[in-house]
Parts: structure tokens; sequence; C-alpha cells
């Protein structure tokens, strides 16, 4: 049972066709790059038209002006955050991106991973999930306030 499992998980993975190796190297650079310095309103050349993200603290998957509109109330709160790529993965349509996110929080340096998981139409997101640990996150941004 548990080869016929491996070999089921193993044949999951769908290598990228070089035009999708291609698509998925581009946005991960473009990310990067936007990530680097965030606009809000710039997000959305990351993003289909008819994207659908789900990313913390969000309940149900939320469409390209509702990641906008996410994240002008998050880079309010912390105006100085910035993610880096720190490596990324390709397959078939999608990309995984683990990264390092850093900002302020009540003038102290704080720092968190996480990764996107995103699948391309085009050049653009289709559809994306973010992962990080929210508790954790929460407790540490509560426990740096505490301290200020």
């Amino acid at each position: 049972m548990t080869e016929a499992i491996r070999v089921d998980a193993a044949a999951r993975y769908v290598p990228p066709t070089s035009e999708q190796l291609a698509a998925a190297r581009d946005i991960v650079g473009r990310f990067a790059e936007h990530w680097d310095h965030p606009r809000a309103d710039d997000l959305r050349e990351l993003m289909h038209p008819d994207t659908q993200n789900l990313i913390p603290p969000m309940k149900t998957p939320g469409n390209r002006e509702d990641v906008v509109e996410l994240f002008r109330q998050v880079l309010q709160q912390l105006p100085d955050l910035r993610i880096a790529v720190e490596r990324w993965a390709p397959t078939e349509n999608a990309v995984m991106i683990e990264w390092r996110a850093s900002a302020s929080v009540a003038g102290q340096p704080l720092s968190w991973t996480g990764v996107d998981r995103f699948c391309l139409q085009g050049d653009r997101m289709i559809e994306g999930r973010v992962y990080w640990d929210t508790r954790e996150l929460a407790e540490r941004i509560a426990a740096t306030v505490g301290q200020a």
C-alpha cells in the first residue's frame, strides 16, 4: 500500500512546459519587484482581472479589488512592509513562492515567513492562496506593541 501511495503522489507532479516556466520566472521577478517597495494599487498588475485569492485574514477568496483594498489597509498599518523571495518552484501552470516579510511594529523590526501559491493565466495570477502562521505573527505583534 505504501508504494502505491508514493507512486500516486509522485505522479501528481506535472512539470511546466518551457512557456509555463518562462511565465513563472517572469511573474516571480515581478512579484519580487513589486514587494520590494509595495504600493497597493500596483499589485493589480500581478493579477488577472478575474482572479480569486485567499489571503489571511480573508474568510473567502477575494477578487482583484478586494486584494488591493486588503493590502491598502495592511500598508497603512505597516508602511515599511517588504517581502523578499527566498525560493520558488513551478509546476504546470502553478508557482509556489517562499518569502520573508519584514516590517516595523512599534518601532521594532519584525519578520516572518510564508508561501504564496498561485495559478497563472497568461502572465498573471488567476487563483491564489497565501499561507503563514497567523497566530504566531499576531502574538509577536501583540508582544512587541505591549513592550512599547
